[in-house]
Order: C-alpha cells, then structure tokens, then sequence
C-alpha cells in the first residue's frame, strides 16, 4: 500500500506542521507514514574542517538530535498510529534526495510545509524552490501546508474547469474531484466544486464582440450557464447542487478569498502537462492560485502526467 511521505524542514525547531498532517492523513487512509529530511549541514563540515573523526561524530550526534526530535513530535501527535519509516538523508544536492526517497516508493501523496508571509492567522503561502521542485517533478499528488493545525473537520474545495470534455466529469476534473473526494473523507470535511468566471476583457469585447457566444457577453447569461454546468458536475459526482461554489474575477485572487473567508479549508486544483519542451512548468493559472493560496492546497497531476525524474 502506498505511503503518505512528510517532507520535513531541515530544521530542528521548526513546527514541522507537515508531519502532524502526514500523520492524520496516513490514519484516517490506513496508510504507511514515511518521514524524510535532509539534515545535510554545511555549517557542520564547515566547522570540523575535514576531520574524518571529528566529522562522524557531530553528524551522528546531528542524527540523534533528529531522531528525537521526530519521535518528540510523534509522541505529541496522539493520531499517529500507523507505521512508520524515517528516512534521514546527508545529501548535498536537495533534489537528488527528493528524488530518490520519491521515486523508491511513489507515495499517495507528498506534505511539506510552506513558509506563513504573516504570523497571525491565515496568510499567503511562501513557496521556495524546493516546493517548485515537487509540485512540477513529483510523479504524485503535492499538498502545501500552512503552521496552522487542523482542529476539527476541513472543508475542502475542488477547482474544476466546466467547459472542459463538454461538462463530462473526466480527464483532470475527474482526477480533481477523486482526489477531492478521498482527502474530505479523511479531514470530515463537506466538498464542494468551484469554477471562477473570468470577466471578458472590455477592449477584447470591442474588437470581436459579434463573434462572442452569446452567454460570453450578457453576465447574467454567463452565471446561468456555468451554475448549470456546474450542477451537472455535482451530479456527475453524486453532490447536491448547494456544493457548488460560483466566484467571479481573478481566478489566483478570487480562490484566495473565498479559502481566507471559509478557513481552515484544502484548496485542490489540477496541474497542466506540458509539451516536452516545457514540462517543467506545471500551467500558469495552477501556478498564480499556489502562489495566492490563503492556506492548505493539493496539487493533483494529470493521468498519464511525465515527470523528468522517471526519464
């Protein structure tokens, strides 16, 4: 069965909110957890100035401290009941580590924590290179977390595209919504699907408004029509047509809102697959709403997604 891997901070005092969450996912899935962190510190090498002796023994009292730390940490998660494996990796190159403990046992999903811009309740996520790493190479589902717990149930929110396969809910939506689905079973949370209009631009409105859809100009026309295909979706997913949230705007921005006002929430939205010569990127609009995530999100691959590691 496939794990739920917490890829921890390299730091010793650091929540490491990832793991309390990896915990409770891999309970409530029955899951295996893994935990990774590379405790690889150059300050140590520095410091023992190339004394093989000297050097073993500060990294392996530096392995001890770790592994106290984590067993610390577990003790204080009372959830954490499954099985788990530690994984402590001395490696200079950050992604070559991630990469290998990834790809030796592709887990059901990857928690790492992200930086909080503010230090009071909910705030944009920061993300480093090393989540931009994982969220376009991992060949798995990526969730970025927030220092805040979960306490109680956490209502998750599925970002669907409603003209895509005709309103059918296949392709990515389907991968969306499953995802969606499994991760509010195990956070009792209520999942709802949400789709954000996009206002047409005005000067794109004067050039070619005649050859626009009729329901692409009159706004009220446009509601109807995604509150419909948004109903179908619901239906598609056996939800009731009140699981549907309609936001309007800036898709990054509009998202961000709605997560902030309905907090604590889990954001899931799907990734694009690229052409080979730009797989590396994992689509704009997917990028701009982890960017302004206002706390929890899932990034959920396409089937059939390549990821350059598995080159």
């Amino acid at each position: 069965m496939t794990p739920v891997l917490a890829v921890l901070e390299p730091d010793l005092k650091c929540p490491q909110m990832a793991l309390l969450k990896a915990a409770h996912l891999a309970q409530e899935n029955r899951r295996r957890l893994r935990i990774f962190v590379n405790i690889y510190a150059p300050a140590l090498v520095r410091a023992t100035n190339g004394s093989s002796e000297h050097f073993e023994r500060a990294k392996a009292s530096l392995e001890h401290s770790w592994r106290q730390r984590i067993a610390q940490l577990l003790q204080d998660c009372s959830e954490c009941r499954s099985e788990v494996e530690i994984l402590l990796a001395w490696e200079k190159d950050d992604e070559s580590a991630l990469r290998d403990v990834i790809l030796a046992d592709i887990p059901e999903c990857v928690v790492i924590q992200s930086g909080d811009e503010g230090t009071t309740g909910l705030s944009r996520l920061l993300l480093t290179p090393r989540h931009w790493i994982l969220l376009r190479k991992a060949p798995c589902p990526v969730m970025c977390v927030s220092s805040l717990p979960w306490r109680g149930a956490v209502d998750v929110l599925a970002a669907v595209d409603p003209d895509q396969d005709e309103g059918a809910l296949a392709g990515l939506n389907a991968e969306v919504v499953k995802a969606a689905r499994h991760f509010s079973d195990a956070l009792d949370g209520t999942l709802r699907l949400a789709h954000v209009i996009e206002h047409p631009d005005d000067n794109l409105l004067l050039i070619v408004g005649e050859g626009l859809p009729t329901y692409t100009v009159d706004m009220k026309s446009v509601r109807d029509y995604y509150v419909q295909r948004l109903n179908q979706l619901c239906e598609q997913a056996g939800l009731e047509h009140s699981n549907q949230v309609l936001l309007e705007g800036e898709p990054a921005q509009a998202l961000a809102a709605y997560q902030s006002e309905h907090a604590p929430q889990l954001l899931v939205l799907g990734t694009v697959q690229r052409d080979p010569l730009r797989r590396l990127l994992f689509g704009s609009t997917a990028e701009k709403i982890a960017l302004n995530a206002q706390g929890d999100f899932l990034a959920v691959k396409p089937d059939g997604f390549q990821s350059p590691w598995q080159d």
